[in-house]
């Protein structure tokens, strides 16, 4: 008797350790496996999606971004550098060199209401670039560099400085690429409620002095592009003009003399609080 208990039982659990390996394989054919990890990036702290390859970047801190499947010929820099907050909220600021040297100030202003980040994470060069880049890299920016998933409390994003040319091709390709960022950024907000603001260029003198005043016509355009889709347009071309003039080429807040792209530390300063004021209003 015990012998034939004993291949009775051998029988069943050969009979369920196959239905075990029928349902892990339907599983797997049916899509709903575990993703693959992310891979690393050298001995760094950057990681790529596992279908993306590993490139090198001189503006990224790690030296590394990620050329994904879908655009295999840009290296994008990586996301925001830390782990995502699961005690504070979690803010991200997209946009260009203007926004890396005010993002200092805003995560100052904020510090006891919300973990604020830059995407990408670049500490010295374009930082988001250009719409086109944009349009290609964003993916990678809302994610941490090592690829961890983030639940965005309040998200600002700007594109311009590097879209400076005043052609009607070119500002039609700003205004389609900036429309596939808002509507992708705008899904985000409508799935998870992250609160949505889209900050206006900054002047550039060099151009605006000489009554070539492209920043306003991209401002314009992407004050269409936006409208319905953002919480809120925060108005940092305001804020400089107000302070150095409509048409000026030089100002105290200026870093070079005549004024060019970039401020020093006041203007910085200045600006990083009125954009803190602006993602305080959305927490």
């Amino acid at each position: 008797m015990v012998l034939e208990c004993s291949l009775r039982c051998a029988s069943l659990l050969i009979v369920l350790l196959s239905a075990a390996v029928v349902t892990l394989g339907s599983v797997e054919r049916g899509g709903a496996s575990l993703p693959s990890p992310p891979k690393q990036c050298g001995n760094t702290t950057t990681y790529c999606p596992a279908t993306a390859t590993c490139c090198t970047h001189e503006y990224s801190p790690s030296g590394f971004g990620c050329e994904l499947s879908s655009f295999p010929s840009t290296c994008c820099k990586p996301g925001p550098k830390l782990s995502p907050s699961i005690q504070s909220k979690n803010c991200l600021v997209i946009g260009d060199s203007v926004s890396i040297g005010y993002t200092y100030f805003t995560t100052k202003a904020l510090s006891e209401e919300c973990i604020v980040q830059h995407g990408p994470y670049d500490v010295q060069d374009g930082g988001a670039e250009d719409t086109a880049y944009g349009v290609t890299c964003l993916d990678n920016w809302l994610v941490t560099q090592a690829q961890q998933p983030v639940s965005w409390d309040v998200i600002t994003f700007n594109f311009g400085l590097h879209n400076l040319n005043q052609s009607e091709e070119e500002e039609a390709k700003y205004r389609s690429q900036l429309s596939n960022i808002t509507a992708r950024l705008s899904e985000i907000r409508s799935k998870h409620n992250t609160r949505l603001l889209y900050v206006t260029t900054t002047p550039f003198m060099p151009d605006d002095h000489f009554g070539h005043l492209i920043t306003n016509d991209l401002n314009a355009i992407a004050r269409d592009v936006v409208h319905g889709h953002v919480d809120e347009v925060v108005d940092l071309h305001r804020v400089v003009t107000d302070h150095c003039g409509q048409n000026y080429t030089d100002c105290d807040w200026c870093r070079v003399h005549p004024c060019y792209l970039h401020y020093n530390e006041d203007g910085e300063a200045a600006q990083g609080k009125f954009v803190a004021e602006a993602i305080r209003r959305h927490l």
